[in-house]
């Protein structure tokens, strides 16, 4: 068996290989027979990057902030009492003045909620009967506490009634961006960013962050356009806020921080983009041309939201960005010269970089049954594969250890920067199966959450595509299987004390010195 799925890596390089030539010989052929199509599709490409592109900015805006707390980033709340959320949301506050409030919700409803107000913050708790009342205190910035508060009007059934809908609705490592206002009893327009989140009891709450628009405008106005010329925060009931700054010769701020219908956008562009988005009803999938003075323009709205109203990211790309290169008589007479040039190019790197392209297709070596895993113990520890009894128990000090949760981000991060492999957790030294019911995670879900937090905070989110982690019964016992394939760019393991770079020496992960890392990078 291992065999054939070994043939399996080599066959995807070859199917990539000559893929590559097909692919290229096609893209000549349609050169000459279809500018007009490939015209079309240049610019569909080109402007739904830009969008994701720029979406970018709004998730580093919400990543900022819950990174700079440990217990946010972490996923899991040490408890719910209100003046601990008060301590850890206020030093929150302190660090990004970005964000305006933040509720804790669950199923039920609001249970918790802290706003910045004038010049202090508001807390407000749920009253006794907890389904109407809410207790309102306000910090003041001189310390003073005024527990008689009562200027925050809130329509806490309709609150909780969207909060409990967005609530059941989200799922895990999901965040879906919702108009605000109503919610923050706010002045000003405001969108919120809401994900799960657990108790140490094991308690699934959401979290809400709620920034004014004016603060992801400005987040936008910042980031990489990419093609894009006009860039929009576009609403499904069609009013649409301009990202001023991004267009030629814009400068300073937005005028205004109120979603405007198309009829009071002054830049023809975006209000064109707009009465055209608004006229489809539903946000539309894939961009679409409309013209301007004479100039065709391609625009695209990418959804923020994935669940009640809909916030997307509208971006509008002018054609000539994009295909001006195909419409000349040159670029067709030197087409068949240039692909054959960046074909060779092409098969040049594939070919030095052979080995990398067939571990992709050894992602099918991944255990899937008990049998499989009994196989993988049989054959014993590797340069491709590694035992671990626990993820985060020490068993010699019997507690929880962050150098346990290190020993494994180490050894799939050096997996990744090596040939692939697969790490058995739950498994000992000696290949005896023994489970992983010290860690106490209560379910394999909780597993699986638990390591897939700890890759995106000291490895990266990125690097998840690259790692097919699974819990499979062997013999009544729980084996948590991670399966690494290599990554083509450096695992960093980013932990406290620095930055870390592990490759796979035999059986083991070993660390490279700065001029390791750099003999390394040449070679690959």
């Amino acid at each position: 068996m291992a065999k054939v799925k070994h043939l399996r890596g080599k066959e995807l390089y070859q199917l990539v290989f000559y893929g590559v030539i097909l692919v290229v010989a096609a893209v000549g052929t349609l050169a000459y027979w279809g500018v007009r199509e490939i015209r079309r599709d240049a610019a569909m490409v080109a402007v739904e990057s830009s969008a994701r592109g720029l979406s970018g900015a709004v998730t580093v805006l919400l990543n900022a902030v819950r990174n700079s707390n440990d217990e946010i980033s972490d996923g899991t709340f040490s408890s719910l009492k209100p003046q601990t959320l008060r301590k850890e949301f206020r030093d929150l506050f302190s660090k990004h003045s970005t964000v305006k409030a933040v509720l804790v919700s669950d199923g039920q409803g609001l249970k918790y909620m802290l706003a910045r107000r004038g010049m202090g913050i508001v807390e407000g708790v749920p009253g006794e009967d907890n389904h109407s009342s809410m207790k309102w205190t306000m910090f003041k910035g001189d310390g003073t506490i005024d527990t008689a508060f009562n200027g925050w009007a809130l329509d806490r059934a309709s609150v909780d009634r969207v909060l409990s809908d967005e609530f059941s609705y989200l799922k895990p490592g999901e965040v879906n961006w919702r108009s605000a206002s109503r919610a923050f009893n706010a002045r000003e327009s405001l969108v919120s960013a809401s994900s799960l989140m657990e108790t140490v009891q094991g308690r699934k709450v959401m979290v809400s962050f709620a920034f004014p628009v004016s603060g992801v405008v400005s987040q936008l106005g910042g980031a990489e356009r990419g093609g894009a010329e006009r860039v929009f925060l576009y609403w499904n009931n069609g009013t649409a806020l301009p990202v001023t700054g991004l267009g030629a010769g814009e400068t300073g701020s937005n005028p205004t921080s109120r979603a405007l219908a198309a009829t009071e956008i002054t830049d023809s562009v975006i209000s064109k983009a707009v009465s055209g988005l608004a006229a489809v009803g539903d946000v539309p999938r894939t961009p679409f041309p409309f013209t301007v003075e004479g100039e065709v323009w391609w625009t695209y709205a990418l959804p923020l939201s994935i669940f009640g109203d809909t916030m997307s990211l509208g971006v509008a790309v002018p054609r000539r960005n994009v295909v001006s290169t195909l419409t000349s008589d040159t670029f067709l007479q030197a087409g068949a010269t240039i692909l054959i040039v960046v074909a060779a190019l092409i098969l040049f790197i594939l070919h030095r970089n052979r080995s990398r392209i067939e571990a992709l297709g050894l992602r099918r070596e991944a255990a899937e049954n008990d049998d499989d895993v009994l196989a993988l113990i049989a054959s014993g520890e590797s340069g491709r594969l590694e035992f671990k009894q626990t993820l985060r128990f020490n068993l010699k000090s019997e507690k929880n250890g962050r150098e346990i949760e290190h020993a494994s981000l180490k050894t799939v991060s050096a997996f990744m920067n090596s040939d692939g492999g697969t790490l058995l957790i739950g498994v000992a030294d000696d290949g005896t199966v023994t489970g992983f019911a010290e860690d106490q995670f209560g379910t394999g879900d909780h597993a699986l959450l638990h390591f897939n937090n700890l890759v995106n905070q000291h490895i990266g989110p990125e690097f998840s595509r690259y790692i097919d982690a699974a819990i499979i019964p062997v013999h009544g016992q729980d084996v948590l299987r991670i399966h690494c394939i290599p990554a083509p760019v450096p695992a960093v393991l980013d932990m406290k004390k620095g930055e870390e770079f592990y490759v796979r020496s035999g059986p083991a992960s070993r660390s490279l010195s700065l001029s390791q890392f750099y003999e390394w990078l040449k070679e690959h």
